[in-house]
């Protein structure tokens, strides 16, 4: 027998070109395949678990109510009042104007008139890029309908002290 027919025999048997072999699987993939099983479905308990809703804990300072520096640096619109967004004729004005602060709305025009006093504002965008900002102002909704109502030239504010 040569070395070429002893090959030949020995390679024999494992050269089969069966589509799929089936064999017993080992130990050591079985617990491979049951970790890969408990892995995924925990990631997917995670992913669809959702909490559901609880008192907050008075302690918890991520679940406790502001604080009142912290309320008057956002304040709510009061009760029995609207907020209206206002575009300032001068828009620098914004660069000097904080939430909490009152001020008196003008509509600017051939002549002046007065829209509301002592409105609160709650909040001012775009102080940074003046052009694009403007104020939200809380006010009654009588004085909401006429700064809405009519065009004019734009909107002044008075910036009240306190």
């Amino acid at each position: 027998m040569t070395a070429r027919t002893a090959f030949t025999r020995r390679n024999r048997r494992t050269d089969r070109l069966d589509p799929v072999r089936w064999r017993r699987p080992h130990r050591g993939s079985l617990a491979r395949l049951t970790l890969a099983a408990a892995l995924l479905t925990t990631s997917a308990a995670v992913l669809w678990y959702q909490p559901t809703a609880r008192a907050p804990d008075p302690a918890d300072p991520a679940t406790s109510p502001p604080s009142v520096q912290e309320s008057a640096a956002s304040p709510g619109i009061p009760a029995g009042k609207v907020g209206v967004p206002v575009r300032l004729a001068d828009p620098t004005a914004l660069t000097l104007v904080r939430p909490g602060q009152r001020v008196d709305l003008l509509r600017t025009g051939e002549r002046s008139t007065l829209v509301a006093s002592a409105a609160l504002v709650l909040e001012v965008t775009g102080s940074d890029d003046p052009a694009t900002g403007g104020l939200l102002l809380a006010l009654d909704p009588g004085e909401a309908g006429s700064a809405l109502a009519r065009t004019g030239d734009g909107f002044a504010i008075v910036i009240r002290p306190g």
